[in-house]
C-alpha cells in the first residue's frame, strides 16, 4: 500500500512508532537532542548567510545522525532525509524545514510529558 493509501490506524501507528524511536534516541543523547533544537530554533529566527548554509545543514545532519545512526524512523531519521542539500532545492526552505521539525519536536515533547507522571514522595519525619 503506498503512502497516500494509508488508513488513520495506519497512520496513528506510524506516528507511535516514530515518537517511540525518537524517544529512545533523546534519552540516549539528551545534550545533543538540545543543541539540534537550539540549532533549528537559530535558523527559524535568524538569516543564514549562503556561505553557512552547508555547514548549518551538515551540523544540523550530524545531530539527527547521532541521535538516530541505524535510521530507526525516528523524527530526526525522517527529517535528516527532507533536510539534505539533495532535498532541499531552494536554500529558503531550510527555515521552512526547521520550523516543522520544532513542530514535530514540541509535539514529541508533549507527548513525552503526557506518558511519565512523577510524583513527589515525601519521607515521614
Amino acid at each position: 500500500m503506498s503512502d497516500q493509501q494509508l488508513t488513520v490506524s495506519e497512520l496513528e501507528a506510524r506516528w507511535k512508532d516514530a515518537l517511540c524511536a525518537t524517544r529512545l534516541s533523546t534519552t540516549k543523547h539528551p545534550c545533543t537532542y538540545r543543541e539540534l533544537k537550539s540549532l533549528a530554533a537559530y535558523v527559524v529566527n535568524h538569516r543564514i548567510d549562503i556561505d553557512a548554509y552547508f555547514p548549518t545543514v551538515e551540523k544540523l545532519l550530524d545531530h539527527m545522525q547521532r541521535l538516530d545512526p541505524a535510521g530507526r524512523g525516528s523524527i530526526f531519521h525522517i527529517f535528516s532525509q527532507r533536510i539534505k542539500p539533495t532535498s532541499i532545492w531552494q536554500v529558503r526552505l531550510l527555515r521552512m524545514e526547521c520550523r516543522d521539525l520544532l513542530a514535530h519536536l514540541d509535539a514529541y515533547d508533549q507527548w513525552r510529558r503526557q506518558r511519565h507522571h512523577l510524583k513527589i514522595v515525601q519521607t515521614g519525619s
